[in-house]
């Protein structure tokens, strides 16, 4: 039996949706007594949304790293440290599911560590929260030094230099 969408699926487009999509749709089988016994639905669904959950922790991981990047730009005092980064990883259906606070907080972690390591201090107002939405770093042209100087302006506001 054929199952007919409304619409048509974004696989191409947004792998993340789809993923969603066809796990809710196989779920929806899952009453139907007509299907084979070998067709294991459940783990299938699993996996069908391991693999979405997988792009959307690897565009969280790569959030992280620009942060730990602007962070670590902001603060260290060695030559000025470039974040060259953009990214399509992104799809719309991803950002309600991605918690930018949470991966601020990591971000800070993990930038503090690397700071330490090279005798340098992460400003602990960074620590307050992340001042970026989602938008802001996944536009086409990314303001890299625009975003980089809102870091440094919010180090700078807090070491009390204008």
């Amino acid at each position: 039996m054929l199952i007919v969408m409304d619409r048509p699926t974004p696989y191409d487009e947004d792998f993340y949706a789809w993923s969603r999509e066809q796990a809710d749709v196989l779920r929806g089988l899952a009453e139907r007594r007509d299907l084979p016994n070998a067709l294991d639905l459940e783990h299938v669904i699993e996996e069908i949304e391991g693999v979405g959950d997988e792009r959307r922790t690897a565009a969280e991981s790569f959030t992280r790293l620009i942060f730990v990047h602007l962070m670590k730009a902001a603060c260290a005092r060695s030559d000025d440290p470039k974040a060259h980064w953009r990214s399509d990883r992104f799809t719309n259906s991803m950002r309600k599911d991605i918690d930018l606070e949470l991966i601020w907080k990591r971000a800070f972690r993990q930038a503090e560590a690397a700071l330490e390591e090279y005798g340098d201090e992460i400003s602990p107002f960074l620590r307050l929260g992340c001042p970026f939405e989602l938008d802001e770093l996944t536009v086409e042209e990314v303001d890299i030094d625009g975003i980089l100087a809102r870091v440094q302006r919010l180090v700078s506001k807090e070491e009390g230099r204008p």
